[in-house]
């Protein structure tokens, strides 16, 4: 059984590599369809949030919590630019991670004003606060500036 301890000494290393892995998975898959830019963003977003992150020592769990968030957002753009015929890479996977970060901020700053929360809970915040901030940020641009496909436009 992992206790508290244990979780906060191997959150980093399990975060890291859930972010390599997933880059390693998506190279190996890149192609036309896919390009491998894609990994790279993700790559360089999960590295650099759970390391900034690391530095104000957030809750157990919430460096993995980032990482399976972007991970999942990574799926999101892989489905959706393989499904679609949109014409050029596009700028709403940056513009989505550039909220995704703001949502890590977001998530980080409620983390440390609560400080009851079990294991599981700081998992969970970064989890969604990230992924709060990647698709709020997508439903907005989707709908105001660019058109991202059916996915996340509203038909406007």
């Amino acid at each position: 059984m992992i206790n508290g301890k244990l979780l906060k000494q191997y959150d980093m290393p399990v975060a890291l590599g859930i972010t390599h892995l997933t880059t390693i998975a998506f190279l190996l898959n890149s192609s036309e369809d896919m390009p491998s830019w894609v990994a790279a963003y993700a790559y360089f977003f999960a590295s650099t949030c759970i390391l900034l992150s690391n530095i104000f020592q957030p809750t157990k769990g919430f460096l993995s919590g980032i990482a399976v968030a972007t991970f999942i957002a990574t799926v999101i753009r892989s489905i959706r630019i393989s499904s679609l015929n949109l014409h050029g890479p596009g700028v709403d996977f940056p513009l989505g991670l550039m909220g995704a970060g703001a949502g890590v901020i977001a998530a980080l700053i409620y983390s440390k004003s609560n400080t009851g929360w079990a294991i599981g809970g700081g998992f969970t915040i970064g989890c969604v606060g990230t992924l709060g901030g990647y698709l709020l940020t997508m439903i907005f641009a989707c709908n105001t500036v660019l058109y991202c496909g059916p996915t996340f436009s509203w038909g406007f």
